[in-house]
């Protein structure tokens, strides 16, 4: 099974973590979760806006590079 590094990255936060998927595209869905589940957390602490590029290597070679945004502003 190949091993994918899956990283989140943005000004304040930089993570990597190296997971065995059978398929980059399988590699992308847990990169995403990860980045989704990172930016949730910093909006219910009260940042604004969360945004970060996702990357999913293997071998050395970029499978995707993505951005993932989440973000909360009041209506009024």
């Amino acid at each position: 099974m190949p091993t994918f590094q899956i990283r989140v990255i943005n000004t304040d936060y930089d993570n990597s973590n190296e997971i065995d998927r059978p398929s980059a595209q399988e590699a992308r869905a847990e990169a995403l979760k990860s980045a989704l589940q990172i930016g949730v957390e910093e909006v219910c602490n009260g940042t604004p806006f969360f945004g970060a590029e996702v990357r999913v290597e293997s071998d050395g070679k970029v499978h995707d590079r993505l951005v993932v945004a989440i973000g909360v502003s009041p209506l009024r």
